[in-house]
């Protein structure tokens, strides 16, 4: 089965992962704008690794900022610079050669960190603006559906690249971590397959079926035809979405709604996602 091209002629010098499931602000602004930074940043000879690291505090630093209002615009342009780096850093791997199991971690630690961020700021920005101490319930509680969110948002994604792109059977092991960060990656992947319900015996038959650790390709279309319009559905949760959210917010001067935003409107959007891809699972399972 030769992969979709669905990339725009202008990306195609871009390292997507896989273009054909990218959201369309990434494919035309954070890949492009990321991959100016990720060939500056193999120019000076700096490795993935530093870029995250760079990225990560641009963006710790953009959440922190919007604990003061009047900040509420510097620090959404923190945020939109930090999702640029976060682009440029799995770009400048893959350009590279020098993706690992350990700059996913790094990055996805990065991404979490400039969440708890986001949170906090707000949150103590509402205590100090005279908020009942339950807003601190209310902001842990929503701090806890962006983790899952996330998780979904990058479990399918990547489920799906290593289906369909890469025509890999999934549940291959990672490789060794260090231990330092070992059982936080451990708790990372866990908590995916705690939510992931029937995507998992979805990936065991692919696995049973598979030659060589190869998909067969009858499998591998399948896999698209019934997983290509959840994954567009799941970019719905991805960070993006909250730092459009947070930028709409500051301009309207209710930043305050941002917690009521994410457990209204995205947790709603995740249940819907949710149950479609259980019904897709079990469709996907019955085809077989």
């Amino acid at each position: 089965m030769t992969p979709r091209n669905d990339e725009p002629v202008f990306a195609q010098g871009l390292a997507f992962k896989a273009v054909e499931i990218e959201e369309l602000t990434d494919v035309y602004f954070f890949r492009p704008a990321g991959s100016l930074i990720a060939r500056g940043a193999r120019s000076i000879g700096m490795g993935p690794i530093g870029v995250t690291i760079i990225g990560a505090l641009i963006g710790i630093a953009g959440g922190a900022l919007l604990y003061d209002e009047r900040l509420g615009l510097l620090a959404f342009a923190l945020l939109i610079l930090h999702g640029i780096i976060d682009s440029a850093d799995g770009q400048l791997a893959r350009m590279t050669g020098r993706v690992t199991d350990l700059g996913r971690a790094l990055d996805a630690a990065g991404g979490y960190f400039t969440h708890a961020a986001i949170f906090l700021a707000i949150g103590a920005s509402l205590l100090h603006r005279g908020w009942s101490a339950s807003i601190l319930f209310w902001m842990v509680f929503a701090g806890v559906a962006t983790a899952v969110h996330a998780q979904m948002y990058v479990y399918h994604r990547d489920a799906y690249i290593i289906v369909v792109t890469k025509g890999l059977a999934p549940g291959i092991a990672p490789a060794n971590i260090p231990p330092v960060i070992g059982w936080l990656f451990r708790a990372y992947l866990g908590v995916q397959r705690w939510f992931v319900g029937l995507h998992d015996k979805v990936e065991a038959a692919l696995a049973a079926r598979a030659v060589a650790s190869q998909v067969r390709e009858e499998d591998r279309s399948r896999y698209r035809e019934i997983f290509y319009p959840l994954i567009r559905g799941w970019n719905f949760l991805g960070d993006n979405t909250r730092f459009f959210a947070i930028g709409v917010l500051v301009c309207l001067h209710r930043i305050d709604l941002f917690f009521a935003f994410v457990l209204v409107a995205m947790n709603l959007a995740f249940v819907i996602l949710w149950l479609w891809q259980r019904h897709a699972d079990r469709r996907f399972l019955a085809s077989l």
